[in-house]
């Protein structure tokens, strides 16, 4: 007895009576990005977030400046901070520089970097992120 053929036999592909879509036309010069000029932006949705989530005010301002509230490193002087075992042995001294990952790095003598991170606690002391 021949064994069952475990195929199905092909089946024709039906097609659909479908209208080709529309061609899109550029002509030379425009810019095809651009809004059409009778495109209007609503922009009270916007205004009423911004007074939800901002404030209270509705109003639009430009952006500041917002390296005045930065906290990190404010010249590229910093001070070494060494830690008393440290300070018996015959290493170098480094300095702590603060990265824009938010953590701190230990910035050799040499200017090579430790690859391990710090944060600083409220005391003011480095402690490794682990």
């Amino acid at each position: 007895m021949a064994p069952i053929w475990p195929f199905k036999k092909k089946q024709e592909v039906l097609e659909l009576d479908e209208a080709p879509p529309a061609s899109i036309t550029y002509k030379k010069g425009e810019d095809p990005n651009a809004r059409a000029p009778s495109t209007t932006v609503d922009a009270s949705a916007y205004k009423d977030a911004l007074a939800l989530f901002g404030d209270g005010s509705s109003a639009v301002e430009a952006a500041t400046d917002q390296s005045v509230n930065y906290d990190g490193i404010t010249s590229q002087s910093s001070e070494p901070v060494q830690t008393q075992a440290e300070e018996s042995s015959t290493e170098p001294s480094f300095t702590w520089v603060h990265h824009t990952d938010g953590y701190h790095y230990k910035k050799k003598a040499d200017g090579s970097f430790e690859p391990t991170p710090h944060s600083k606690d409220g005391d003011g002391r480095y402690v490794p992120y682990s």
